[in-house]
């Protein structure tokens, strides 16, 4: 959020500007915080290991948490991992950076565990997704200990070459190992895990395919992807989702940063403002404050794996934010996209403290003894209150999402 117009001194300003920094951080603080304490656990008991739990608190029978595997949603609670090691080490903490780095690793033990052994599964985006997760956490162990880490380093080379034989032979990854439908989901973040590990050649090409096949020239925004009939037939899948569009900007941002831009046939600069103000246009809401203003903040898109859309989209957004080839006003855009966001999932929280005595005769649940834990909306523009009544459950998704974005928030203000 804008910060309030100070009347004072350049120097009173700037101690505005430090003390929301300060705060906004220690909001991210608190969303992994209580997205560790509340929904992780080891897995199989075994120590060492980490694993996201699917919901909090858990109200699913047995034989449905053994059945239900959301591989993807690991992948993206490592990233929220890696995203607060970066955050720790930037403002000088490296022993909280260092426990980040442990719980990562410990987390892709546990996906490793939980994933009968490996890394590799039916899904090509799911595999997509843990393979930019294990290059982030790569890179945080080298920045906080000069070596590489190695699980991260075998996970992702046992998922490259599964990149590699997802490729579709017309153009784009396929979505999974059935080959019948090839789609943004896919597409998007292995041409971005390609470009990462310097394959330029390969990321253009899928950036180029998405440009020519999904690329809709009525709202400039990527369709969803391509099903593949039996007969050859194709039919085109024409849903729009928020998290379709973050990782092509990602992917774009990282052959523009390399100096590839060349290999792209569509103008990166150019494309990446197009694509940011579509998604402005599509996905953008005015929230009404209760003075009369309004704040500019990106739209959610449901529960299940729709809890995740959006803060997909925040966390390249954020570096659409921070890129100085791009137009400031597209920079400007998605910083407003992304800090407002930030600030509404903050607003609509709900805390409490999970230690307390509710057994005891007059507790006031709302009353505070020892450290808050905080839960948010999967519905940015509603309070959680308004969706959930305290003790029913909240998943992983939704509460990873709030932390991505509390996190992007963090790294741009």
């Amino acid at each position: 959020m804008s910060p309030r117009h100070l009347g004072g001194s350049a120097q009173d300003f700037e101690q505005l500007m430090d003390e929301h920094r300060k705060e906004v951080a220690q909001r991210a603080e608190a969303a992994q915080q209580t997205v560790l304490r509340l929904m992780t656990s080891r897995a199989l008991g075994i120590p060492g290991t980490l694993l996201g739990k699917v919901q909090h608190p858990e109200t699913r029978s047995r034989w449905e948490q053994t059945k239900n595997w959301h591989y993807w949603w690991q992948a993206h609670l490592l990233d929220a991992l890696t995203d607060a090691g970066f955050r720790q080490q930037a403002a000088g903490n490296q022993a909280a950076a260092q426990q980040r780095l442990n719980q990562g690793r410990a987390l892709l033990r546990g996906i490793q565990l939980r994933n009968l052994g490996g890394f590799v599964n039916s899904f090509y985006d799911d595999m997509a997704w843990l393979t930019l997760a294990c290059e982030r956490l790569n890179r945080l162990s080298l920045a906080l200990t000069g070596s590489g880490e190695e699980l991260a380093q075998e996970a992702a080379s046992s998922l490259y070459r599964q990149l590699e034989a997802g490729l579709a032979p017309g153009g784009g990854i396929f979505w999974s190992k059935d080959r019948d439908f090839v789609n943004v989901p896919a597409t998007a973040p292995a041409a971005l895990a390609f470009a990462r590990a310097g394959r330029f050649e390969r990321a253009a090409g899928l950036l180029n395919w998405l440009a020519e096949q999904l690329l809709d020239a009525e709202t400039g925004l990527y369709l969803d992807g391509i099903k593949l009939g039996p007969d050859g037939q194709q039919r085109l899948e024409r849903a729009l989702y928020t998290y379709n569009q973050g990782p092509v900007l990602g992917a774009y941002l990282a052959l523009l940063e390399a100096g590839w831009e060349d290999l792209l046939t569509l103008d990166a600069v150019e494309h990446v403002s197009q694509l940011v103000a579509a998604t402005d246009r599509h996905f953008g809401r005015d929230f009404a404050l209760p003075g009369g203003e309004s704040l500019r903040v990106l739209a959610t898109q449901g529960t299940g794996d729709g809890g995740l859309f959006t803060g997909i989209l925040v966390r390249y957004l954020a570096q659409v934010a921070q890129h100085p080839s791009l137009p400031e006003a597209t920079r400007q855009l998605a910083r407003e996209l992304v800090t407002n966001t930030a600030e509404l999932f903050w607003e609509g929280r709900r805390e409490f403290d999970p230690d307390l005595p509710m057994n005891e005769p007059g507790i006031d649940p709302s009353e505070i003894r020892g450290q808050a834990v905080v839960l948010f909306s999967p519905d940015v523009e509603r309070h959680i209150s308004d969706l959930l009544k305290p003790g029913q459950p909240v998943e992983l998704s939704s509460q990873v999402q709030a932390w991505m974005s509390l996190e992007a928030a963090a790294r741009i203000f």
